[in-house]
């Protein structure tokens, strides 16, 4: 008997092939037949999902997503259109997902915690102090409405105390950033390297707003404790 649903895994996606020759109704009955048997090995990630074979409505491709997290434990973030590079889009749609998961809010509601490095051009932003167990790297931003907090490096940008909050900090154990931006106030450093063209290592430092201009401390218990 032909399959009428075929599943196919690329990265962290799936594509569903489907016969465009048959009926919706048997489409997502085999659909969920087919996610229920393989519940266990699919566990609990979280997937970005694409659809081939068959032209479908937007009501039509979330009974058919429905299907899926109804008969096993995967999470569909996102469904993506096919193009030349749809497998990056994969990625970054599931790390985005991946993101918004890890970010992790305290009783007080007030300091948000984010476990890992923001790469590929990444984006982090919340209304809340953060702190983040890893690096914001080059391409990469980071925004909180109050302060930052890296335990890591800063390689790429970091905004605090958005949009108007001269009060706010920005740390970390390596400052090296392509800018940093407090309330009003930016900075832009110029590039340090050697005379062998490599980047040299900065120290743990804390920014903040004196006078006109963003200034930068060496990070002491301090800085922490007043975060």
């Amino acid at each position: 008997m032909k399959e009428k649903v075929r599943i196919k895994s690329f990265s962290k996606g799936l594509v569903l092939q489907l016969d465009d020759q048959a009926s919706f109704d048997e489409l997502l009955t085999e659909t969920a037949a087919k996610f229920l048997e393989s519940k266990n090995f699919f566990g609990k990630e979280s997937v970005a999902i694409m659809f081939s074979g068959r032209k479908l409505s937007p009501e039509e491709e979330f009974q058919l997503i429905d299907a899926i997290q109804y008969n096993c434990d995967l999470k569909i973030p996102c469904i993506i259109e096919k193009n030349d590079e749809w497998d990056k889009v994969f990625m970054k749609a599931i790390r985005q997902a991946e993101i918004r998961e890890l970010m992790e809010v305290d009783v007080d509601q007030e300091i948000q915690v984010f476990r890992g490095s923001l790469r590929d051009g990444e984006e982090l932003e919340t209304p809340n102090n953060i702190v983040v167990f890893g690096d914001v790297q080059e391409g990469c931003s980071i925004s909180s409405e109050k302060n930052v907090l890296v335990l890591g490096a800063i390689y790429g940008t970091a905004r605090a105390g958005m949009p108007h909050d001269d009060g706010c900090m920005i740390a970390a154990l390596e400052m090296a950033p392509e800018e940093i931006s407090i309330g009003d106030f930016k900075y832009e450093p110029m590039k340090k390297t050697n005379k062998w063209g490599k980047k040299k290592k900065e120290a743990a430092q804390a920014a903040k707003v004196q006078g006109d201009a963003i200034v930068f401390e060496e990070l002491t218990k301090e800085h922490l404790r007043a975060f």
